[in-house]
């Protein structure tokens, strides 16, 4: 039993240790010198390294982002001996990157390693939902409506291809935590904004604040 208890404790807080590498931060780091936490939508994450370093950069970032996810997958399978460490792990690896001990317990919202936990356990209805959101993507050329529209396909899709109906609550409630962590990130976002916002585009939080292209910086 305690040989038990030992191998689910290691399993999460692996899971939480490779969620926490900040891929965001180092890529922005390496190749702008930059604190990408400072800059643009205040955001340690993939979409604001494309944004504020470059394209090719925030696709190597969410490419990084959803394989540590898929890694933390993999692993608590293999360590886990009950099936409520294997689960909490996929609430642990993005917990991992939204609080990073490397970067004093900040970093992003975790739609990576949330996406590459979920292609680890629920590959096909994680696959189809992905394609889908790159199709509304392409479509609005709008990654926030995007997510919008693709989310709850993500949500529903996993009975359609044969896993229990339990496995819509569990991803509807990994991405409840993401909301949760986006609410608490806002002033935060706000404020960077205001003084190193993107080139172009815009964040979702800004959306509704007027429709001038940029904010205007505080004095």
């Amino acid at each position: 039993m305690i040989c038990i208890a030992y191998a689910d404790l290691l399993a999460i807080l692996l899971a939480y240790l490779l969620g926490a590498i900040p891929f965001s931060y180092l890529v922005a780091r390496w190749k702008a010198g930059i604190n990408i936490y400072e800059h643009g939508e205040g955001n340690v994450g993939a979409r604001n390294v494309y944004h504020v370093v470059g394209p090719k950069w925030g696709v190597l970032a969410g490419v990084l982002d959803v394989g540590k996810g898929t890694a933390a997958c993999l692993l608590a399978r293999h360590l886990a001996v009950s099936q409520a460490a294997f689960l909490a792990a996929g609430f642990v690896a993005p917990l991992g990157h939204n609080f990073s001990p490397f970067l004093r317990f900040r970093g992003g919202k975790g739609v990576g390693a949330t996406a590459g936990f979920l292609l680890g356990f629920l590959p096909l209805s994680t696959l189809v939902g992905g394609l889908w959101i790159g199709g509304m993507y392409l479509l609005f050329r709008d990654m926030n409506k995007a997510l919008n529209f693709g989310i709850p396909v993500l949500i529903l899709l996993p009975p359609v291809f044969g896993a229990p109906l339990w496995t819509s609550l569990y991803v509807l409630c990994l991405f409840l935590t993401l909301a949760v962590k986006k609410i608490i990130d806002l002033p935060h976002e706000r404020e960077v904004w205001a003084r190193s916002p993107w080139q172009k585009g815009k964040p979702g939080f800004y959306r509704d604040e007027g429709n001038s292209e940029q904010p205007v910086p505080h004095p």
